[in-house]
């Protein structure tokens, strides 16, 4: 058994019911599930202590690897699942990884920073829920990370309607629609489901005999999810992509039209702004300087050549 403080928490399961692990504890349980926080040095110490690990699995689990896997040696299971980080609140802020260990007998699980998946299931187990056996307990653990992925393919999915809505309707500026975030997420979310769904068809056909009593049923479902998510993370990143690309076109045709009627104010401008100039010149011989009728004059030859510009616009098909 870990020594106090080595393990964050530990627990005894005794027909599938969790109980707070002690000594009197251990005698007469099925399993026993440890977890440990990596950011400590006692608990650091005491996985390395853990001889029943196989070497590979120790040496995993202390360097905190962070590719996605499922590995098979001899009678254990070991290896790293993704999970997301939260916040003090409990909300997932961001990606996290969860390295695992187990055999018939012992469930051992450890991260860096607090995570969410493996709160809620230990919690869950707390509350009564039915664990019989570590591979159980890993089943759940990515099971209910694959609900908590569609909970936010579904948000994201949700952001992308409002803003396709919003874009059909044609309302309002589109300067102010952030699709960047969500393809940056959509990306990040993307890669950790192709990550899970490649560890678990590996771990389907694993390069050695073994005989862990991990899930052949359940890994082909755990994949078929994990391949799920994986697609419907594509069919988003394609409609995110096709989105920003319509906002493009969108905001480069109101630069256009913009730009356009500023070209097209500047060529009716410059020719009463040449005259304007002339007649501004302080030199003797400036035609109507001696005619009280001078500035009306000036006035009717801009707007005549104003008018002269417009039509030959129009001519030409710039003006509509």
């Amino acid at each position: 058994m870990a020594q106090a403080g080595a393990f964050l928490w530990a627990y005894a399961f005794r027909q599938g019911l969790a109980s707070a692990l002690t000594d009197q504890a251990l005698a007469g349980q099925d399993w026993v599930w440890t977890h440990f926080p990596l950011s400590d040095q006692r608990a650091r110490l005491h996985v390395e202590q853990l001889t029943e690990l196989p070497a590979a699995a120790r040496d995993l689990i202390l360097r905190a690897e962070q590719r996605v896997q499922i590995q098979l040696a001899g009678d254990w299971a070991f290896g790293v699942l993704p999970d997301f980080e939260r916040d003090l609140d409990g909300a997932a802020v961001g990606v996290g990884r969860l390295m695992f260990a187990m055999s018939a007998k012992r469930l051992v699980t450890a991260r860096r920073q607090a995570l969410c998946v493996v709160d809620e299931v230990r919690r869950e187990a707390e509350r009564g829920a039915a664990l019989a056996s570590p591979a159980e307990a890993v089943i759940r653990l990515v099971e209910r990370y694959v609900d908590l992925a569609e909970v936010r393919l579904h948000t994201v999915a949700a952001a992308l309607d409002r803003i396709e809505d919003r874009m059909l309707a044609d309302s309002g500026e589109l300067d102010g629609v952030k699709l960047g975030p969500l393809r940056r997420g959509l990306s990040r979310d993307h890669r950790e489901y192709l990550g899970l769904r490649s560890a678990l068809h590996r771990a389907m056909t694993p390069r050695e005999a073994h005989v862990v009593a991990i899930l052949p049923p359940q890994l082909s479902r755990l994949a078929q999810e994990a391949e799920d998510l994986d697609r419907e993370a594509a069919s988003l990143q394609e409609r995110a992509r096709l989105l920003h690309e319509e906002l493009d076109t969108r905001i480069t045709s109101a630069t256009n039209r913009s730009m356009r009627a500023l070209t097209v104010m500047s060529s009716l401008l410059i020719p009463p702004t040449l005259i304007v100039g002339a007649f501004g010149m302080n030199l003797s011989g400036i035609p109507f300087a001696q005619d009280s009728a001078g500035f009306a004059a000036a006035s009717a030859l801009c707007l005549a050549v104003v008018g002269g510009a417009w039509l030959v616009l129009r001519r030409m098909r710039i003006m509509p």
